[in-house]
């Protein structure tokens, strides 16, 4: 029986032995390579940034918080995408039953590809008479990052699918709107 197991342990050692031996091998021959080259790893510029996206949104429930109303939706087009936008309620507890809610709004682009994809954080209001949602602000990841933006959501039926627009503005229009008060 104690023969058995030293010969048990002796072959483990040697499959170890050669697995480490292989291995320290592969890394020498991998260090005798040229890196890759810099410019392979940086990505492009930013296709360009189209004026204006539009698609449709379905409503997906209440987050997993249990805060937020998410959309989700497929956008199509020149720079097609699945889309996410989360709302949550940014008003006082106790005016919560009021037909127009201030919000916090996050917009989530993912397209095929990095360069075309991009997350915003957005602030303004939600008329839950008329289902129009109406936010601005900026681009906060992705290439475009810091380019500011108004989404507009018009429901056709207020809490459930609706039509986005969303709108890229020059930074001058976004500094006018929030010095008006918008």
């Amino acid at each position: 029986m104690i023969a058995s197991r030293s010969i048990s342990r002796r072959i483990a050692l040697l499959v170890l032995g050669v697995g480490g031996t292989l291995s320290v091998a592969a890394l020498a021959a991998g260090a005798g390579r040229a890196a890759p080259d810099a410019t392979a790893i940086v990505s492009p510029a930013p296709a360009d940034l189209p004026d204006t996206l539009a698609f449709e949104v379905e409503y997906a429930g209440i987050g997993a918080e249990g805060i937020d109303l998410i959309w989700r939706g497929a956008a199509a087009g020149s720079v097609p995408a699945r889309v996410t936008i989360r709302m949550e309620y940014a008003g006082r507890t106790e005016d919560r039953a009021m037909p127009v809610w201030p919000v916090n709004v996050w917009l989530f682009y993912s397209a095929d590809n990095y360069r075309s994809s991009f997350a915003a954080e957005l602030s303004g209001s939600m008329s839950w008479h008329t289902g129009e949602l109406r936010a601005s602000g900026l681009v906060s990841d992705g290439p475009w990052r810091l380019v500011p933006l108004e989404q507009r959501i018009q429901l056709r039926r207020p809490g459930l699918a609706g039509t986005v627009t969303v709108v890229f503005l020059p930074r001058l229009a976004l500094s006018d709107a929030l010095a008006a008060g918008f």
